[in-house]
């Protein structure tokens, strides 16, 4: 029994290290695999294999440890492991993938330093002696500080699902790994200033002659590090939700503008119908007359008036979806003061989008094909290729919105260095002064399509007037 005991302590740091590590960087971290199954999965056979392999290569036949095969050996080839993980199967620019698996083993030594010191201190603590007792509550114990660490990320994965679902900022990450890695040192030199080895410093953490109030001291400073890191979590996520809130706020008031000069146009053009219908009488019996007289320039012309009256009684859109229709409304009234002319074709089927969302979406593509056209440089252009379409397209197993405009220059695509932008986040090269707010809102848009599984693509084509720029948004539609 001893022989199973002292294999289970030797193998189980090892088998829940890798699915720890990629369950930080998945869930605490939100740097989300493609494939979680496989990662989860896979991280598991890698414990399995590396536990057991680890296990012959360091012990005798009897089960005695003897070979010279660490901990660092195996923690070095479980990150070289989800390393290879994250470039396999995680949508991040290469440079993140190794700069948060770097940060993230760092912090796995300060967690290597603060859970086990718990365990050993609670150990040490409990005075135990007869020796299998020892060994059946030293296990117990290391199962408790396991749970105890899992548990712990949970709790943030919690608290950042809750308020803030996004990939941590780099920065923030540096920052939280050299808090902990203070904080580990911290601990370290207290626990060594209660002892002295030989005269100098060591690195092993002995506490078996520290006095009670010697350990409570240390377990309250591990204790401590770790409600750090949690209110730091804490701190960030609630002030991600009060801009998030800000931002919806806002959307709304966009959301409720929109509707209303929806309606108004709406009433509009209902009370101008009504007028036609009242006119129709008098209206046939002019173009009768005319008929008769055959003056057919004066026909043409009447018919001609009469088509532009019928033209302004339309609403812009009727795309099956009432929101997309009144954002659309103000958007082309928008694009007529300014000269333009914008169209749209397609309805919306096969998704439900919120109101919300649907706003972030539509609004901003339209919002940067009106700022594009508008530009000054475009001003003598011909008024057909000043231009804005507006597209809705469904196929078996897409759909697809789709925003086209001239602009005045090739387009610069930049990536988004932005605090919490997701992975792959781009912005559009702007001279403007107010680079931040003026950037055409593309982190909005891909933000509220990958709600629905949706991706954003931007494109820039050289065309004989110039260039055309070019905005999709393709939904996967679930048969």
């Amino acid at each position: 029994m001893t022989a199973v005991y002292r294999a289970f302590l030797f193998m189980l740091p090892i088998l829940v290290s890798a699915p720890f590590t990629v369950y930080f960087i998945d869930g605490v971290l939100k740097y989300k695999f493609k494939n979680r199954k496989i990662a989860y999965l896979s991280s598991v056979l890698f414990a399995v294999v590396a536990a057991v392999f680890t296990w012959i290569i360091s012990t005798d036949g009897n089960g005695n440890v003897v070979g010279v095969f660490t901990y660092d050996t195996v923690e070095t080839a479980k990150m070289l492991f989800v390393l290879l993980l994250m470039l396999l199967n995680m949508k991040c620019k290469l440079w993140k993938k190794i700069v948060v698996c770097l940060l993230t083993d760092m912090l796995f030594s300060v967690f290597a330093t603060i859970f086990p010191s718990l365990r050993d201190l609670l150990f040490v603590s409990l005075g135990l002696g007869d020796r299998n007792f020892r060994i059946t509550v030293f296990l117990l114990l290391e199962v408790l500080i396991l749970l105890f660490e899992f548990s712990v990320f949970v709790l943030i994965d919690h608290i950042r699902k809750r308020y803030d679902d996004t990939p941590l900022p780099i920065h923030f990450l540096l920052g939280l790994t050299l808090l902990g890695l203070l904080s580990a040192l911290f601990f370290a030199l207290l626990a060594n200033s209660f002892k002295v080895i030989d005269g100098g410093y060591s690195d092993v953490m002995d506490f078996s002659n520290l006095n009670t109030m010697q350990m409570s001291e240390l377990a309250i400073t591990a204790l401590l590090g770790l409600v750090a890191v949690i209110v730091l979590f804490y701190v960030r996520a609630a002030r991600k939700e009060r801009d998030t809130l800000k931002e919806m706020n806002h959307i709304n008031e966009d959301l409720v503008s929109s509707q209303t000069k929806y309606y108004e146009a709406s009433v509009r053009a209902d009370t101008e119908i009504r007028s036609i219908r009242h006119d129709m009488k008098n209206h046939v019996q002019v173009l009768l007359l005319l008929l008769g007289n055959q003056e057919y320039d004066k026909m043409r012309d009447y018919l001609k008036d009469m088509s532009e009256d019928l033209q302004s009684t339309d609403i812009s859109a009727h795309t099956g979806d009432l929101i997309a229709d009144a954002i659309i409304s103000a958007k082309k009234k928008e694009a007529e003061e300014r000269g333009l002319v914008l169209s749209s074709s397609g309805v919306i089927s096969d998704m439900t989008i919120t109101p919300q969302d649907m706003c972030r979406m539509l609004a901003n593509l339209l919002d940067n094909a009106i700022e594009a056209a508008s530009d000054e440089h475009l001003r003598e252009l011909d008024p057909d290729l000043r231009k804005i379409t507006l597209e809705f397209r469904r196929t078996d197993k897409f759909f697809l919105i789709s925003v086209t405009n001239p602009c005045a220059s090739m387009v610069k695509i930049e990536e988004d260095s932005e605090e919490g932008s997701a992975s792959g986040d781009f912005l559009i090269g702007t001279s403007k002064k107010d680079r931040k707010n003026h950037g055409f809102g593309l982190k909005n848009i891909r933000s509220a399509a990958e709600n629905y599984d949706g991706e954003l693509s931007v494109s820039c084509e050289e065309k004989p007037y110039g260039y055309e720029f070019r905005a999709e948004v393709l939904f996967p539609i679930s048969s």
